[in-house]
């Protein structure tokens, strides 16, 4: 079956996903990213994919919604109960992430998860779930951009949980494979405290 890409965000979580379940690897999944060349005869309609991304099944379905996507990847790979889970609870948690990220990019993203992930590794469970992978791919470009204070000062939490992603085996052969720099931990001679005396005098 063929999944229809471009570089956007979620073109990068679909194929981080395929590679994680080994969809790839195993050769039951081809990624096909469009050039922007491509892109522009879809717009025209000379090329004719419903939208970016786009997944065509083995039964000839096409499924365009990110999550259904997901989903159907995660079925066919036997790893839907690690990663979607085996009750509605956490299947409502992982959507959680999918819907904030339609309303929201970027730094407001972090900022909607800041406190849910103070006391947790992961985004739902005790393990890597969808809802980490489609995170970490959605906050990656503005996590790579913090100094040292963000990342031991107001974004500590989120940022503990950021590598903990990124440092999951599977994650970081992935990312070389992708040719993703990891995101460097913060320098070990932050001044903690002056950072925490600094958000009280604000």
């Amino acid at each position: 079956m063929e999944l229809f890409l471009s570089t956007d965000l979620n073109s990068q979580f679909l194929t981080l996903l395929t590679h994680y379940t080994r969809l790839v690897s195993t050769g039951r999944v081809k990624l096909v990213v469009l050039s922007n060349q491509a892109l522009k005869l879809n717009e025209e309609g000379i090329i004719k994919i419903p939208s970016i991304p786009s997944l065509v099944t083995e039964d000839a379905q096409i499924l365009t919604n990110v999550f259904s996507i997901a989903q159907y990847l995660t079925n066919i790979s036997f790893t839907e109960r690690i990663l979607i889970g085996a009750d509605n609870q956490t299947l409502g948690q992982v959507l959680q992430v999918f819907e904030a990220q339609r309303k929201i990019q970027g730094e407001e993203l972090v900022e909607a998860f800041l406190k849910h992930l103070e006391s947790r590794v992961f985004f739902v469970t005790n393990h890597v779930t969808l809802a980490d992978l489609f995170l970490y791919i959605h906050t990656y470009d503005v996590v790579s951009t913090w100094n040292d204070e963000q990342k031991a000062g107001k974004y500590v939490h989120f940022f503990r949980w950021f590598k903990q992603v990124q440092a999951l085996p599977q994650i970081a052969e992935i990312n070389r494979t992708l040719g993703r720099v990891d995101v460097k931990p913060a320098s070990p001679f932050v001044d903690i405290q002056s950072i925490g005396k600094q958000k009280k005098q604000k």
